[in-house]
């Protein structure tokens, strides 16, 4: 005897057909949501990030590198950022880099910004030097706290690079990374009260952000606190070896930090 599905299905009780097209959703649901559960992968942490960059770097594994071009491409301007450096440090591909760099930080990526920024400033990267673009990104970077970005500003404006010579301009951006903790940005604030360049004389504001900057282990302002105790003869004894303790100090931290500020 044939059996007519179709009559069959036609005469089939109603809740047998919901529960046979109940059971095919389900079947199709589950082996949707399995193929979603493989193919999907976690976002990772900006630590995760750095650290796939630091592995590129150093040890060059083609994992670390693989998962950093996959999540740059995702639009991840941590990433975007670590592999270009990691091409910039490689030299192979500098317009890779650059143009890596220059996605994260259109994304507001402060590193990146301020990379792409000492390029331009130095001609770095295969890029020309630009003092427009990198009073751009300088700028940029400072927005978001860069302490150095903040210190290479004052540069730019004392010396009209990338924009119009505007001392009070300069003395503005000193004052920025200096209260951001920038001890090279303290020194030369102190010189600009001492002198009055961009701001008006201010002694005391002179010795406030000289005795900052050597607290902040700066060299040249340990050593320069230590004359200015050796000048004073009111209180000759003990200046005179605080002033021997500075210098030997100065010399100390000239050797073993300067490099800091280069």
């Amino acid at each position: 005897m044939k059996l007519n599905y179709r009559k069959f299905f036609l005469r089939a009780r109603p809740s047998l057909i919901f529960s046979f097209v109940s059971m095919l959703l389900l079947a199709c649901g589950l082996g949707f949501a399995s193929i979603t559960y493989f193919n999907a992968s976690p976002t990772p942490t900006s630590a995760q990030i750095e650290s796939a960059g630091v592995l590129a770097i150093n040890a060059q594994t083609p994992a670390s590198m693989a998962s950093l071009s996959q999540w740059a491409q995702q639009g991840m301007p941590a990433a975007q950022r670590e592999l270009g450096l990691v091409l910039a440090s490689a030299g192979t591909d500098l317009p890779q880099a650059v143009s890596w760099l220059n996605k994260a930080a259109l994304a507001g990526d402060n590193e990146a910004q301020f990379v792409l920024a000492e390029a331009h400033y130095k001609a770095k990267l295969g890029v020309p030097q630009n003092y427009a673009l990198a009073w751009k990104w300088y700028a940029a970077a400072a927005m978001q706290e860069n302490t150095k970005a903040s210190f290479m500003l004052a540069r730019m404006a004392k010396y009209g690079e990338g924009a119009p010579l505007d001392l009070a301009l300069s003395v503005h951006y000193l004052q920025q990374a200096s209260e951001a903790g920038n001890a090279q940005a303290m020194f030369l604030l102190s010189n600009a009260y001492a002198v009055g360049e961009g701001v008006a004389k201010n002694a005391d504001l002179t010795q406030k952000w000289l005795e900052k900057s050597a607290e902040g282990d700066y060299p040249v302002a340990i050593h320069e606190l230590a004359l200015s105790l050796t000048a004073n003869q009111d209180q000759a004894g003990e200046n005179a070896l605080a002033a021997r303790h500075l210098i030997k100090e100065a010399n100390d931290e000239r050797s073993l930090r300067w490099n800091r500020y280069q």
